[in-house]
């Protein structure tokens, strides 16, 4: 039985709602969604925690959504096999500000948060996205997009586009909001 993981978004877990729904799309395929603890662990050690979870499983393709997006786009540092982005960050120095410090009350670990992010988005998601941009990105790679129009929380989706433009396929999808719950309509597997 081949394996997907689901890495979900920020404020979500590994039992999410998308997760439930893969695993009820794809009765065939085992699917494995751990949970991220991305409030207090760097990004480095998620990547660390996504690539265990990859070799320990098997893992043929990942599917991520948000934040997990964002992570899924990293993981192609390591990871060659298909990948489908949902509403995937790709701004995150904006994002974190934005959205996740805003309630931060502890001003000095936010400070660290937001730090350990912007090291680790130039050292990995930049580079991913100069590769992508290049002729050396890896054909074993399948990169898929699925992306709302109307995502009130991320905005206009084509400058991520522009950053990773060797792409298999795109999918945009009305009246889906940032939260897109339509993966039934996804060829994920196709």
């Amino acid at each position: 039985m081949e394996t997907i993981m689901y890495i979900h978004g920020y404020g979500s877990d590994g039992n999410a709602k998308k997760g439930q729904l893969l695993r009820k799309m794809l009765p065939d395929y085992h699917v494995v969604s751990p949970t991220f603890d991305y409030d207090n662990r760097s990004p480095w050690l998620i990547q660390e925690q996504i690539r265990e979870t990859v070799e320990k499983e098997d893992v043929q393709m990942i599917v991520g959504s948000s934040f997990g997006g964002y992570q899924t786009l990293c993981a192609t540092s390591f990871f060659s096999g298909k990948v489908w982005v949902i509403n995937p960050v790709h701004d995150v120095e904006n994002v974190i500000r934005r959205i996740i410090l805003k309630d931060a009350k502890n001003g000095e670990n936010a400070e660290r948060f937001l730090a350990e992010y912007l090291d680790f988005n130039k050292r990995v998601f930049v580079r991913q996205s100069q590769l992508n941009q290049s002729a050396l990105w890896p054909e074993k790679t399948e990169l898929n997009f699925a992306l709302s129009t109307d995502d009130e929380l991320l905005g206009d989706h084509r400058p991520l586009l522009e950053l990773f433009p060797r792409h298999n396929h795109v999918v945009w999808k009305d009246n889906s909001g940032h939260r897109f719950f339509r993966f039934e309509e996804l060829d994920i597997l196709g």
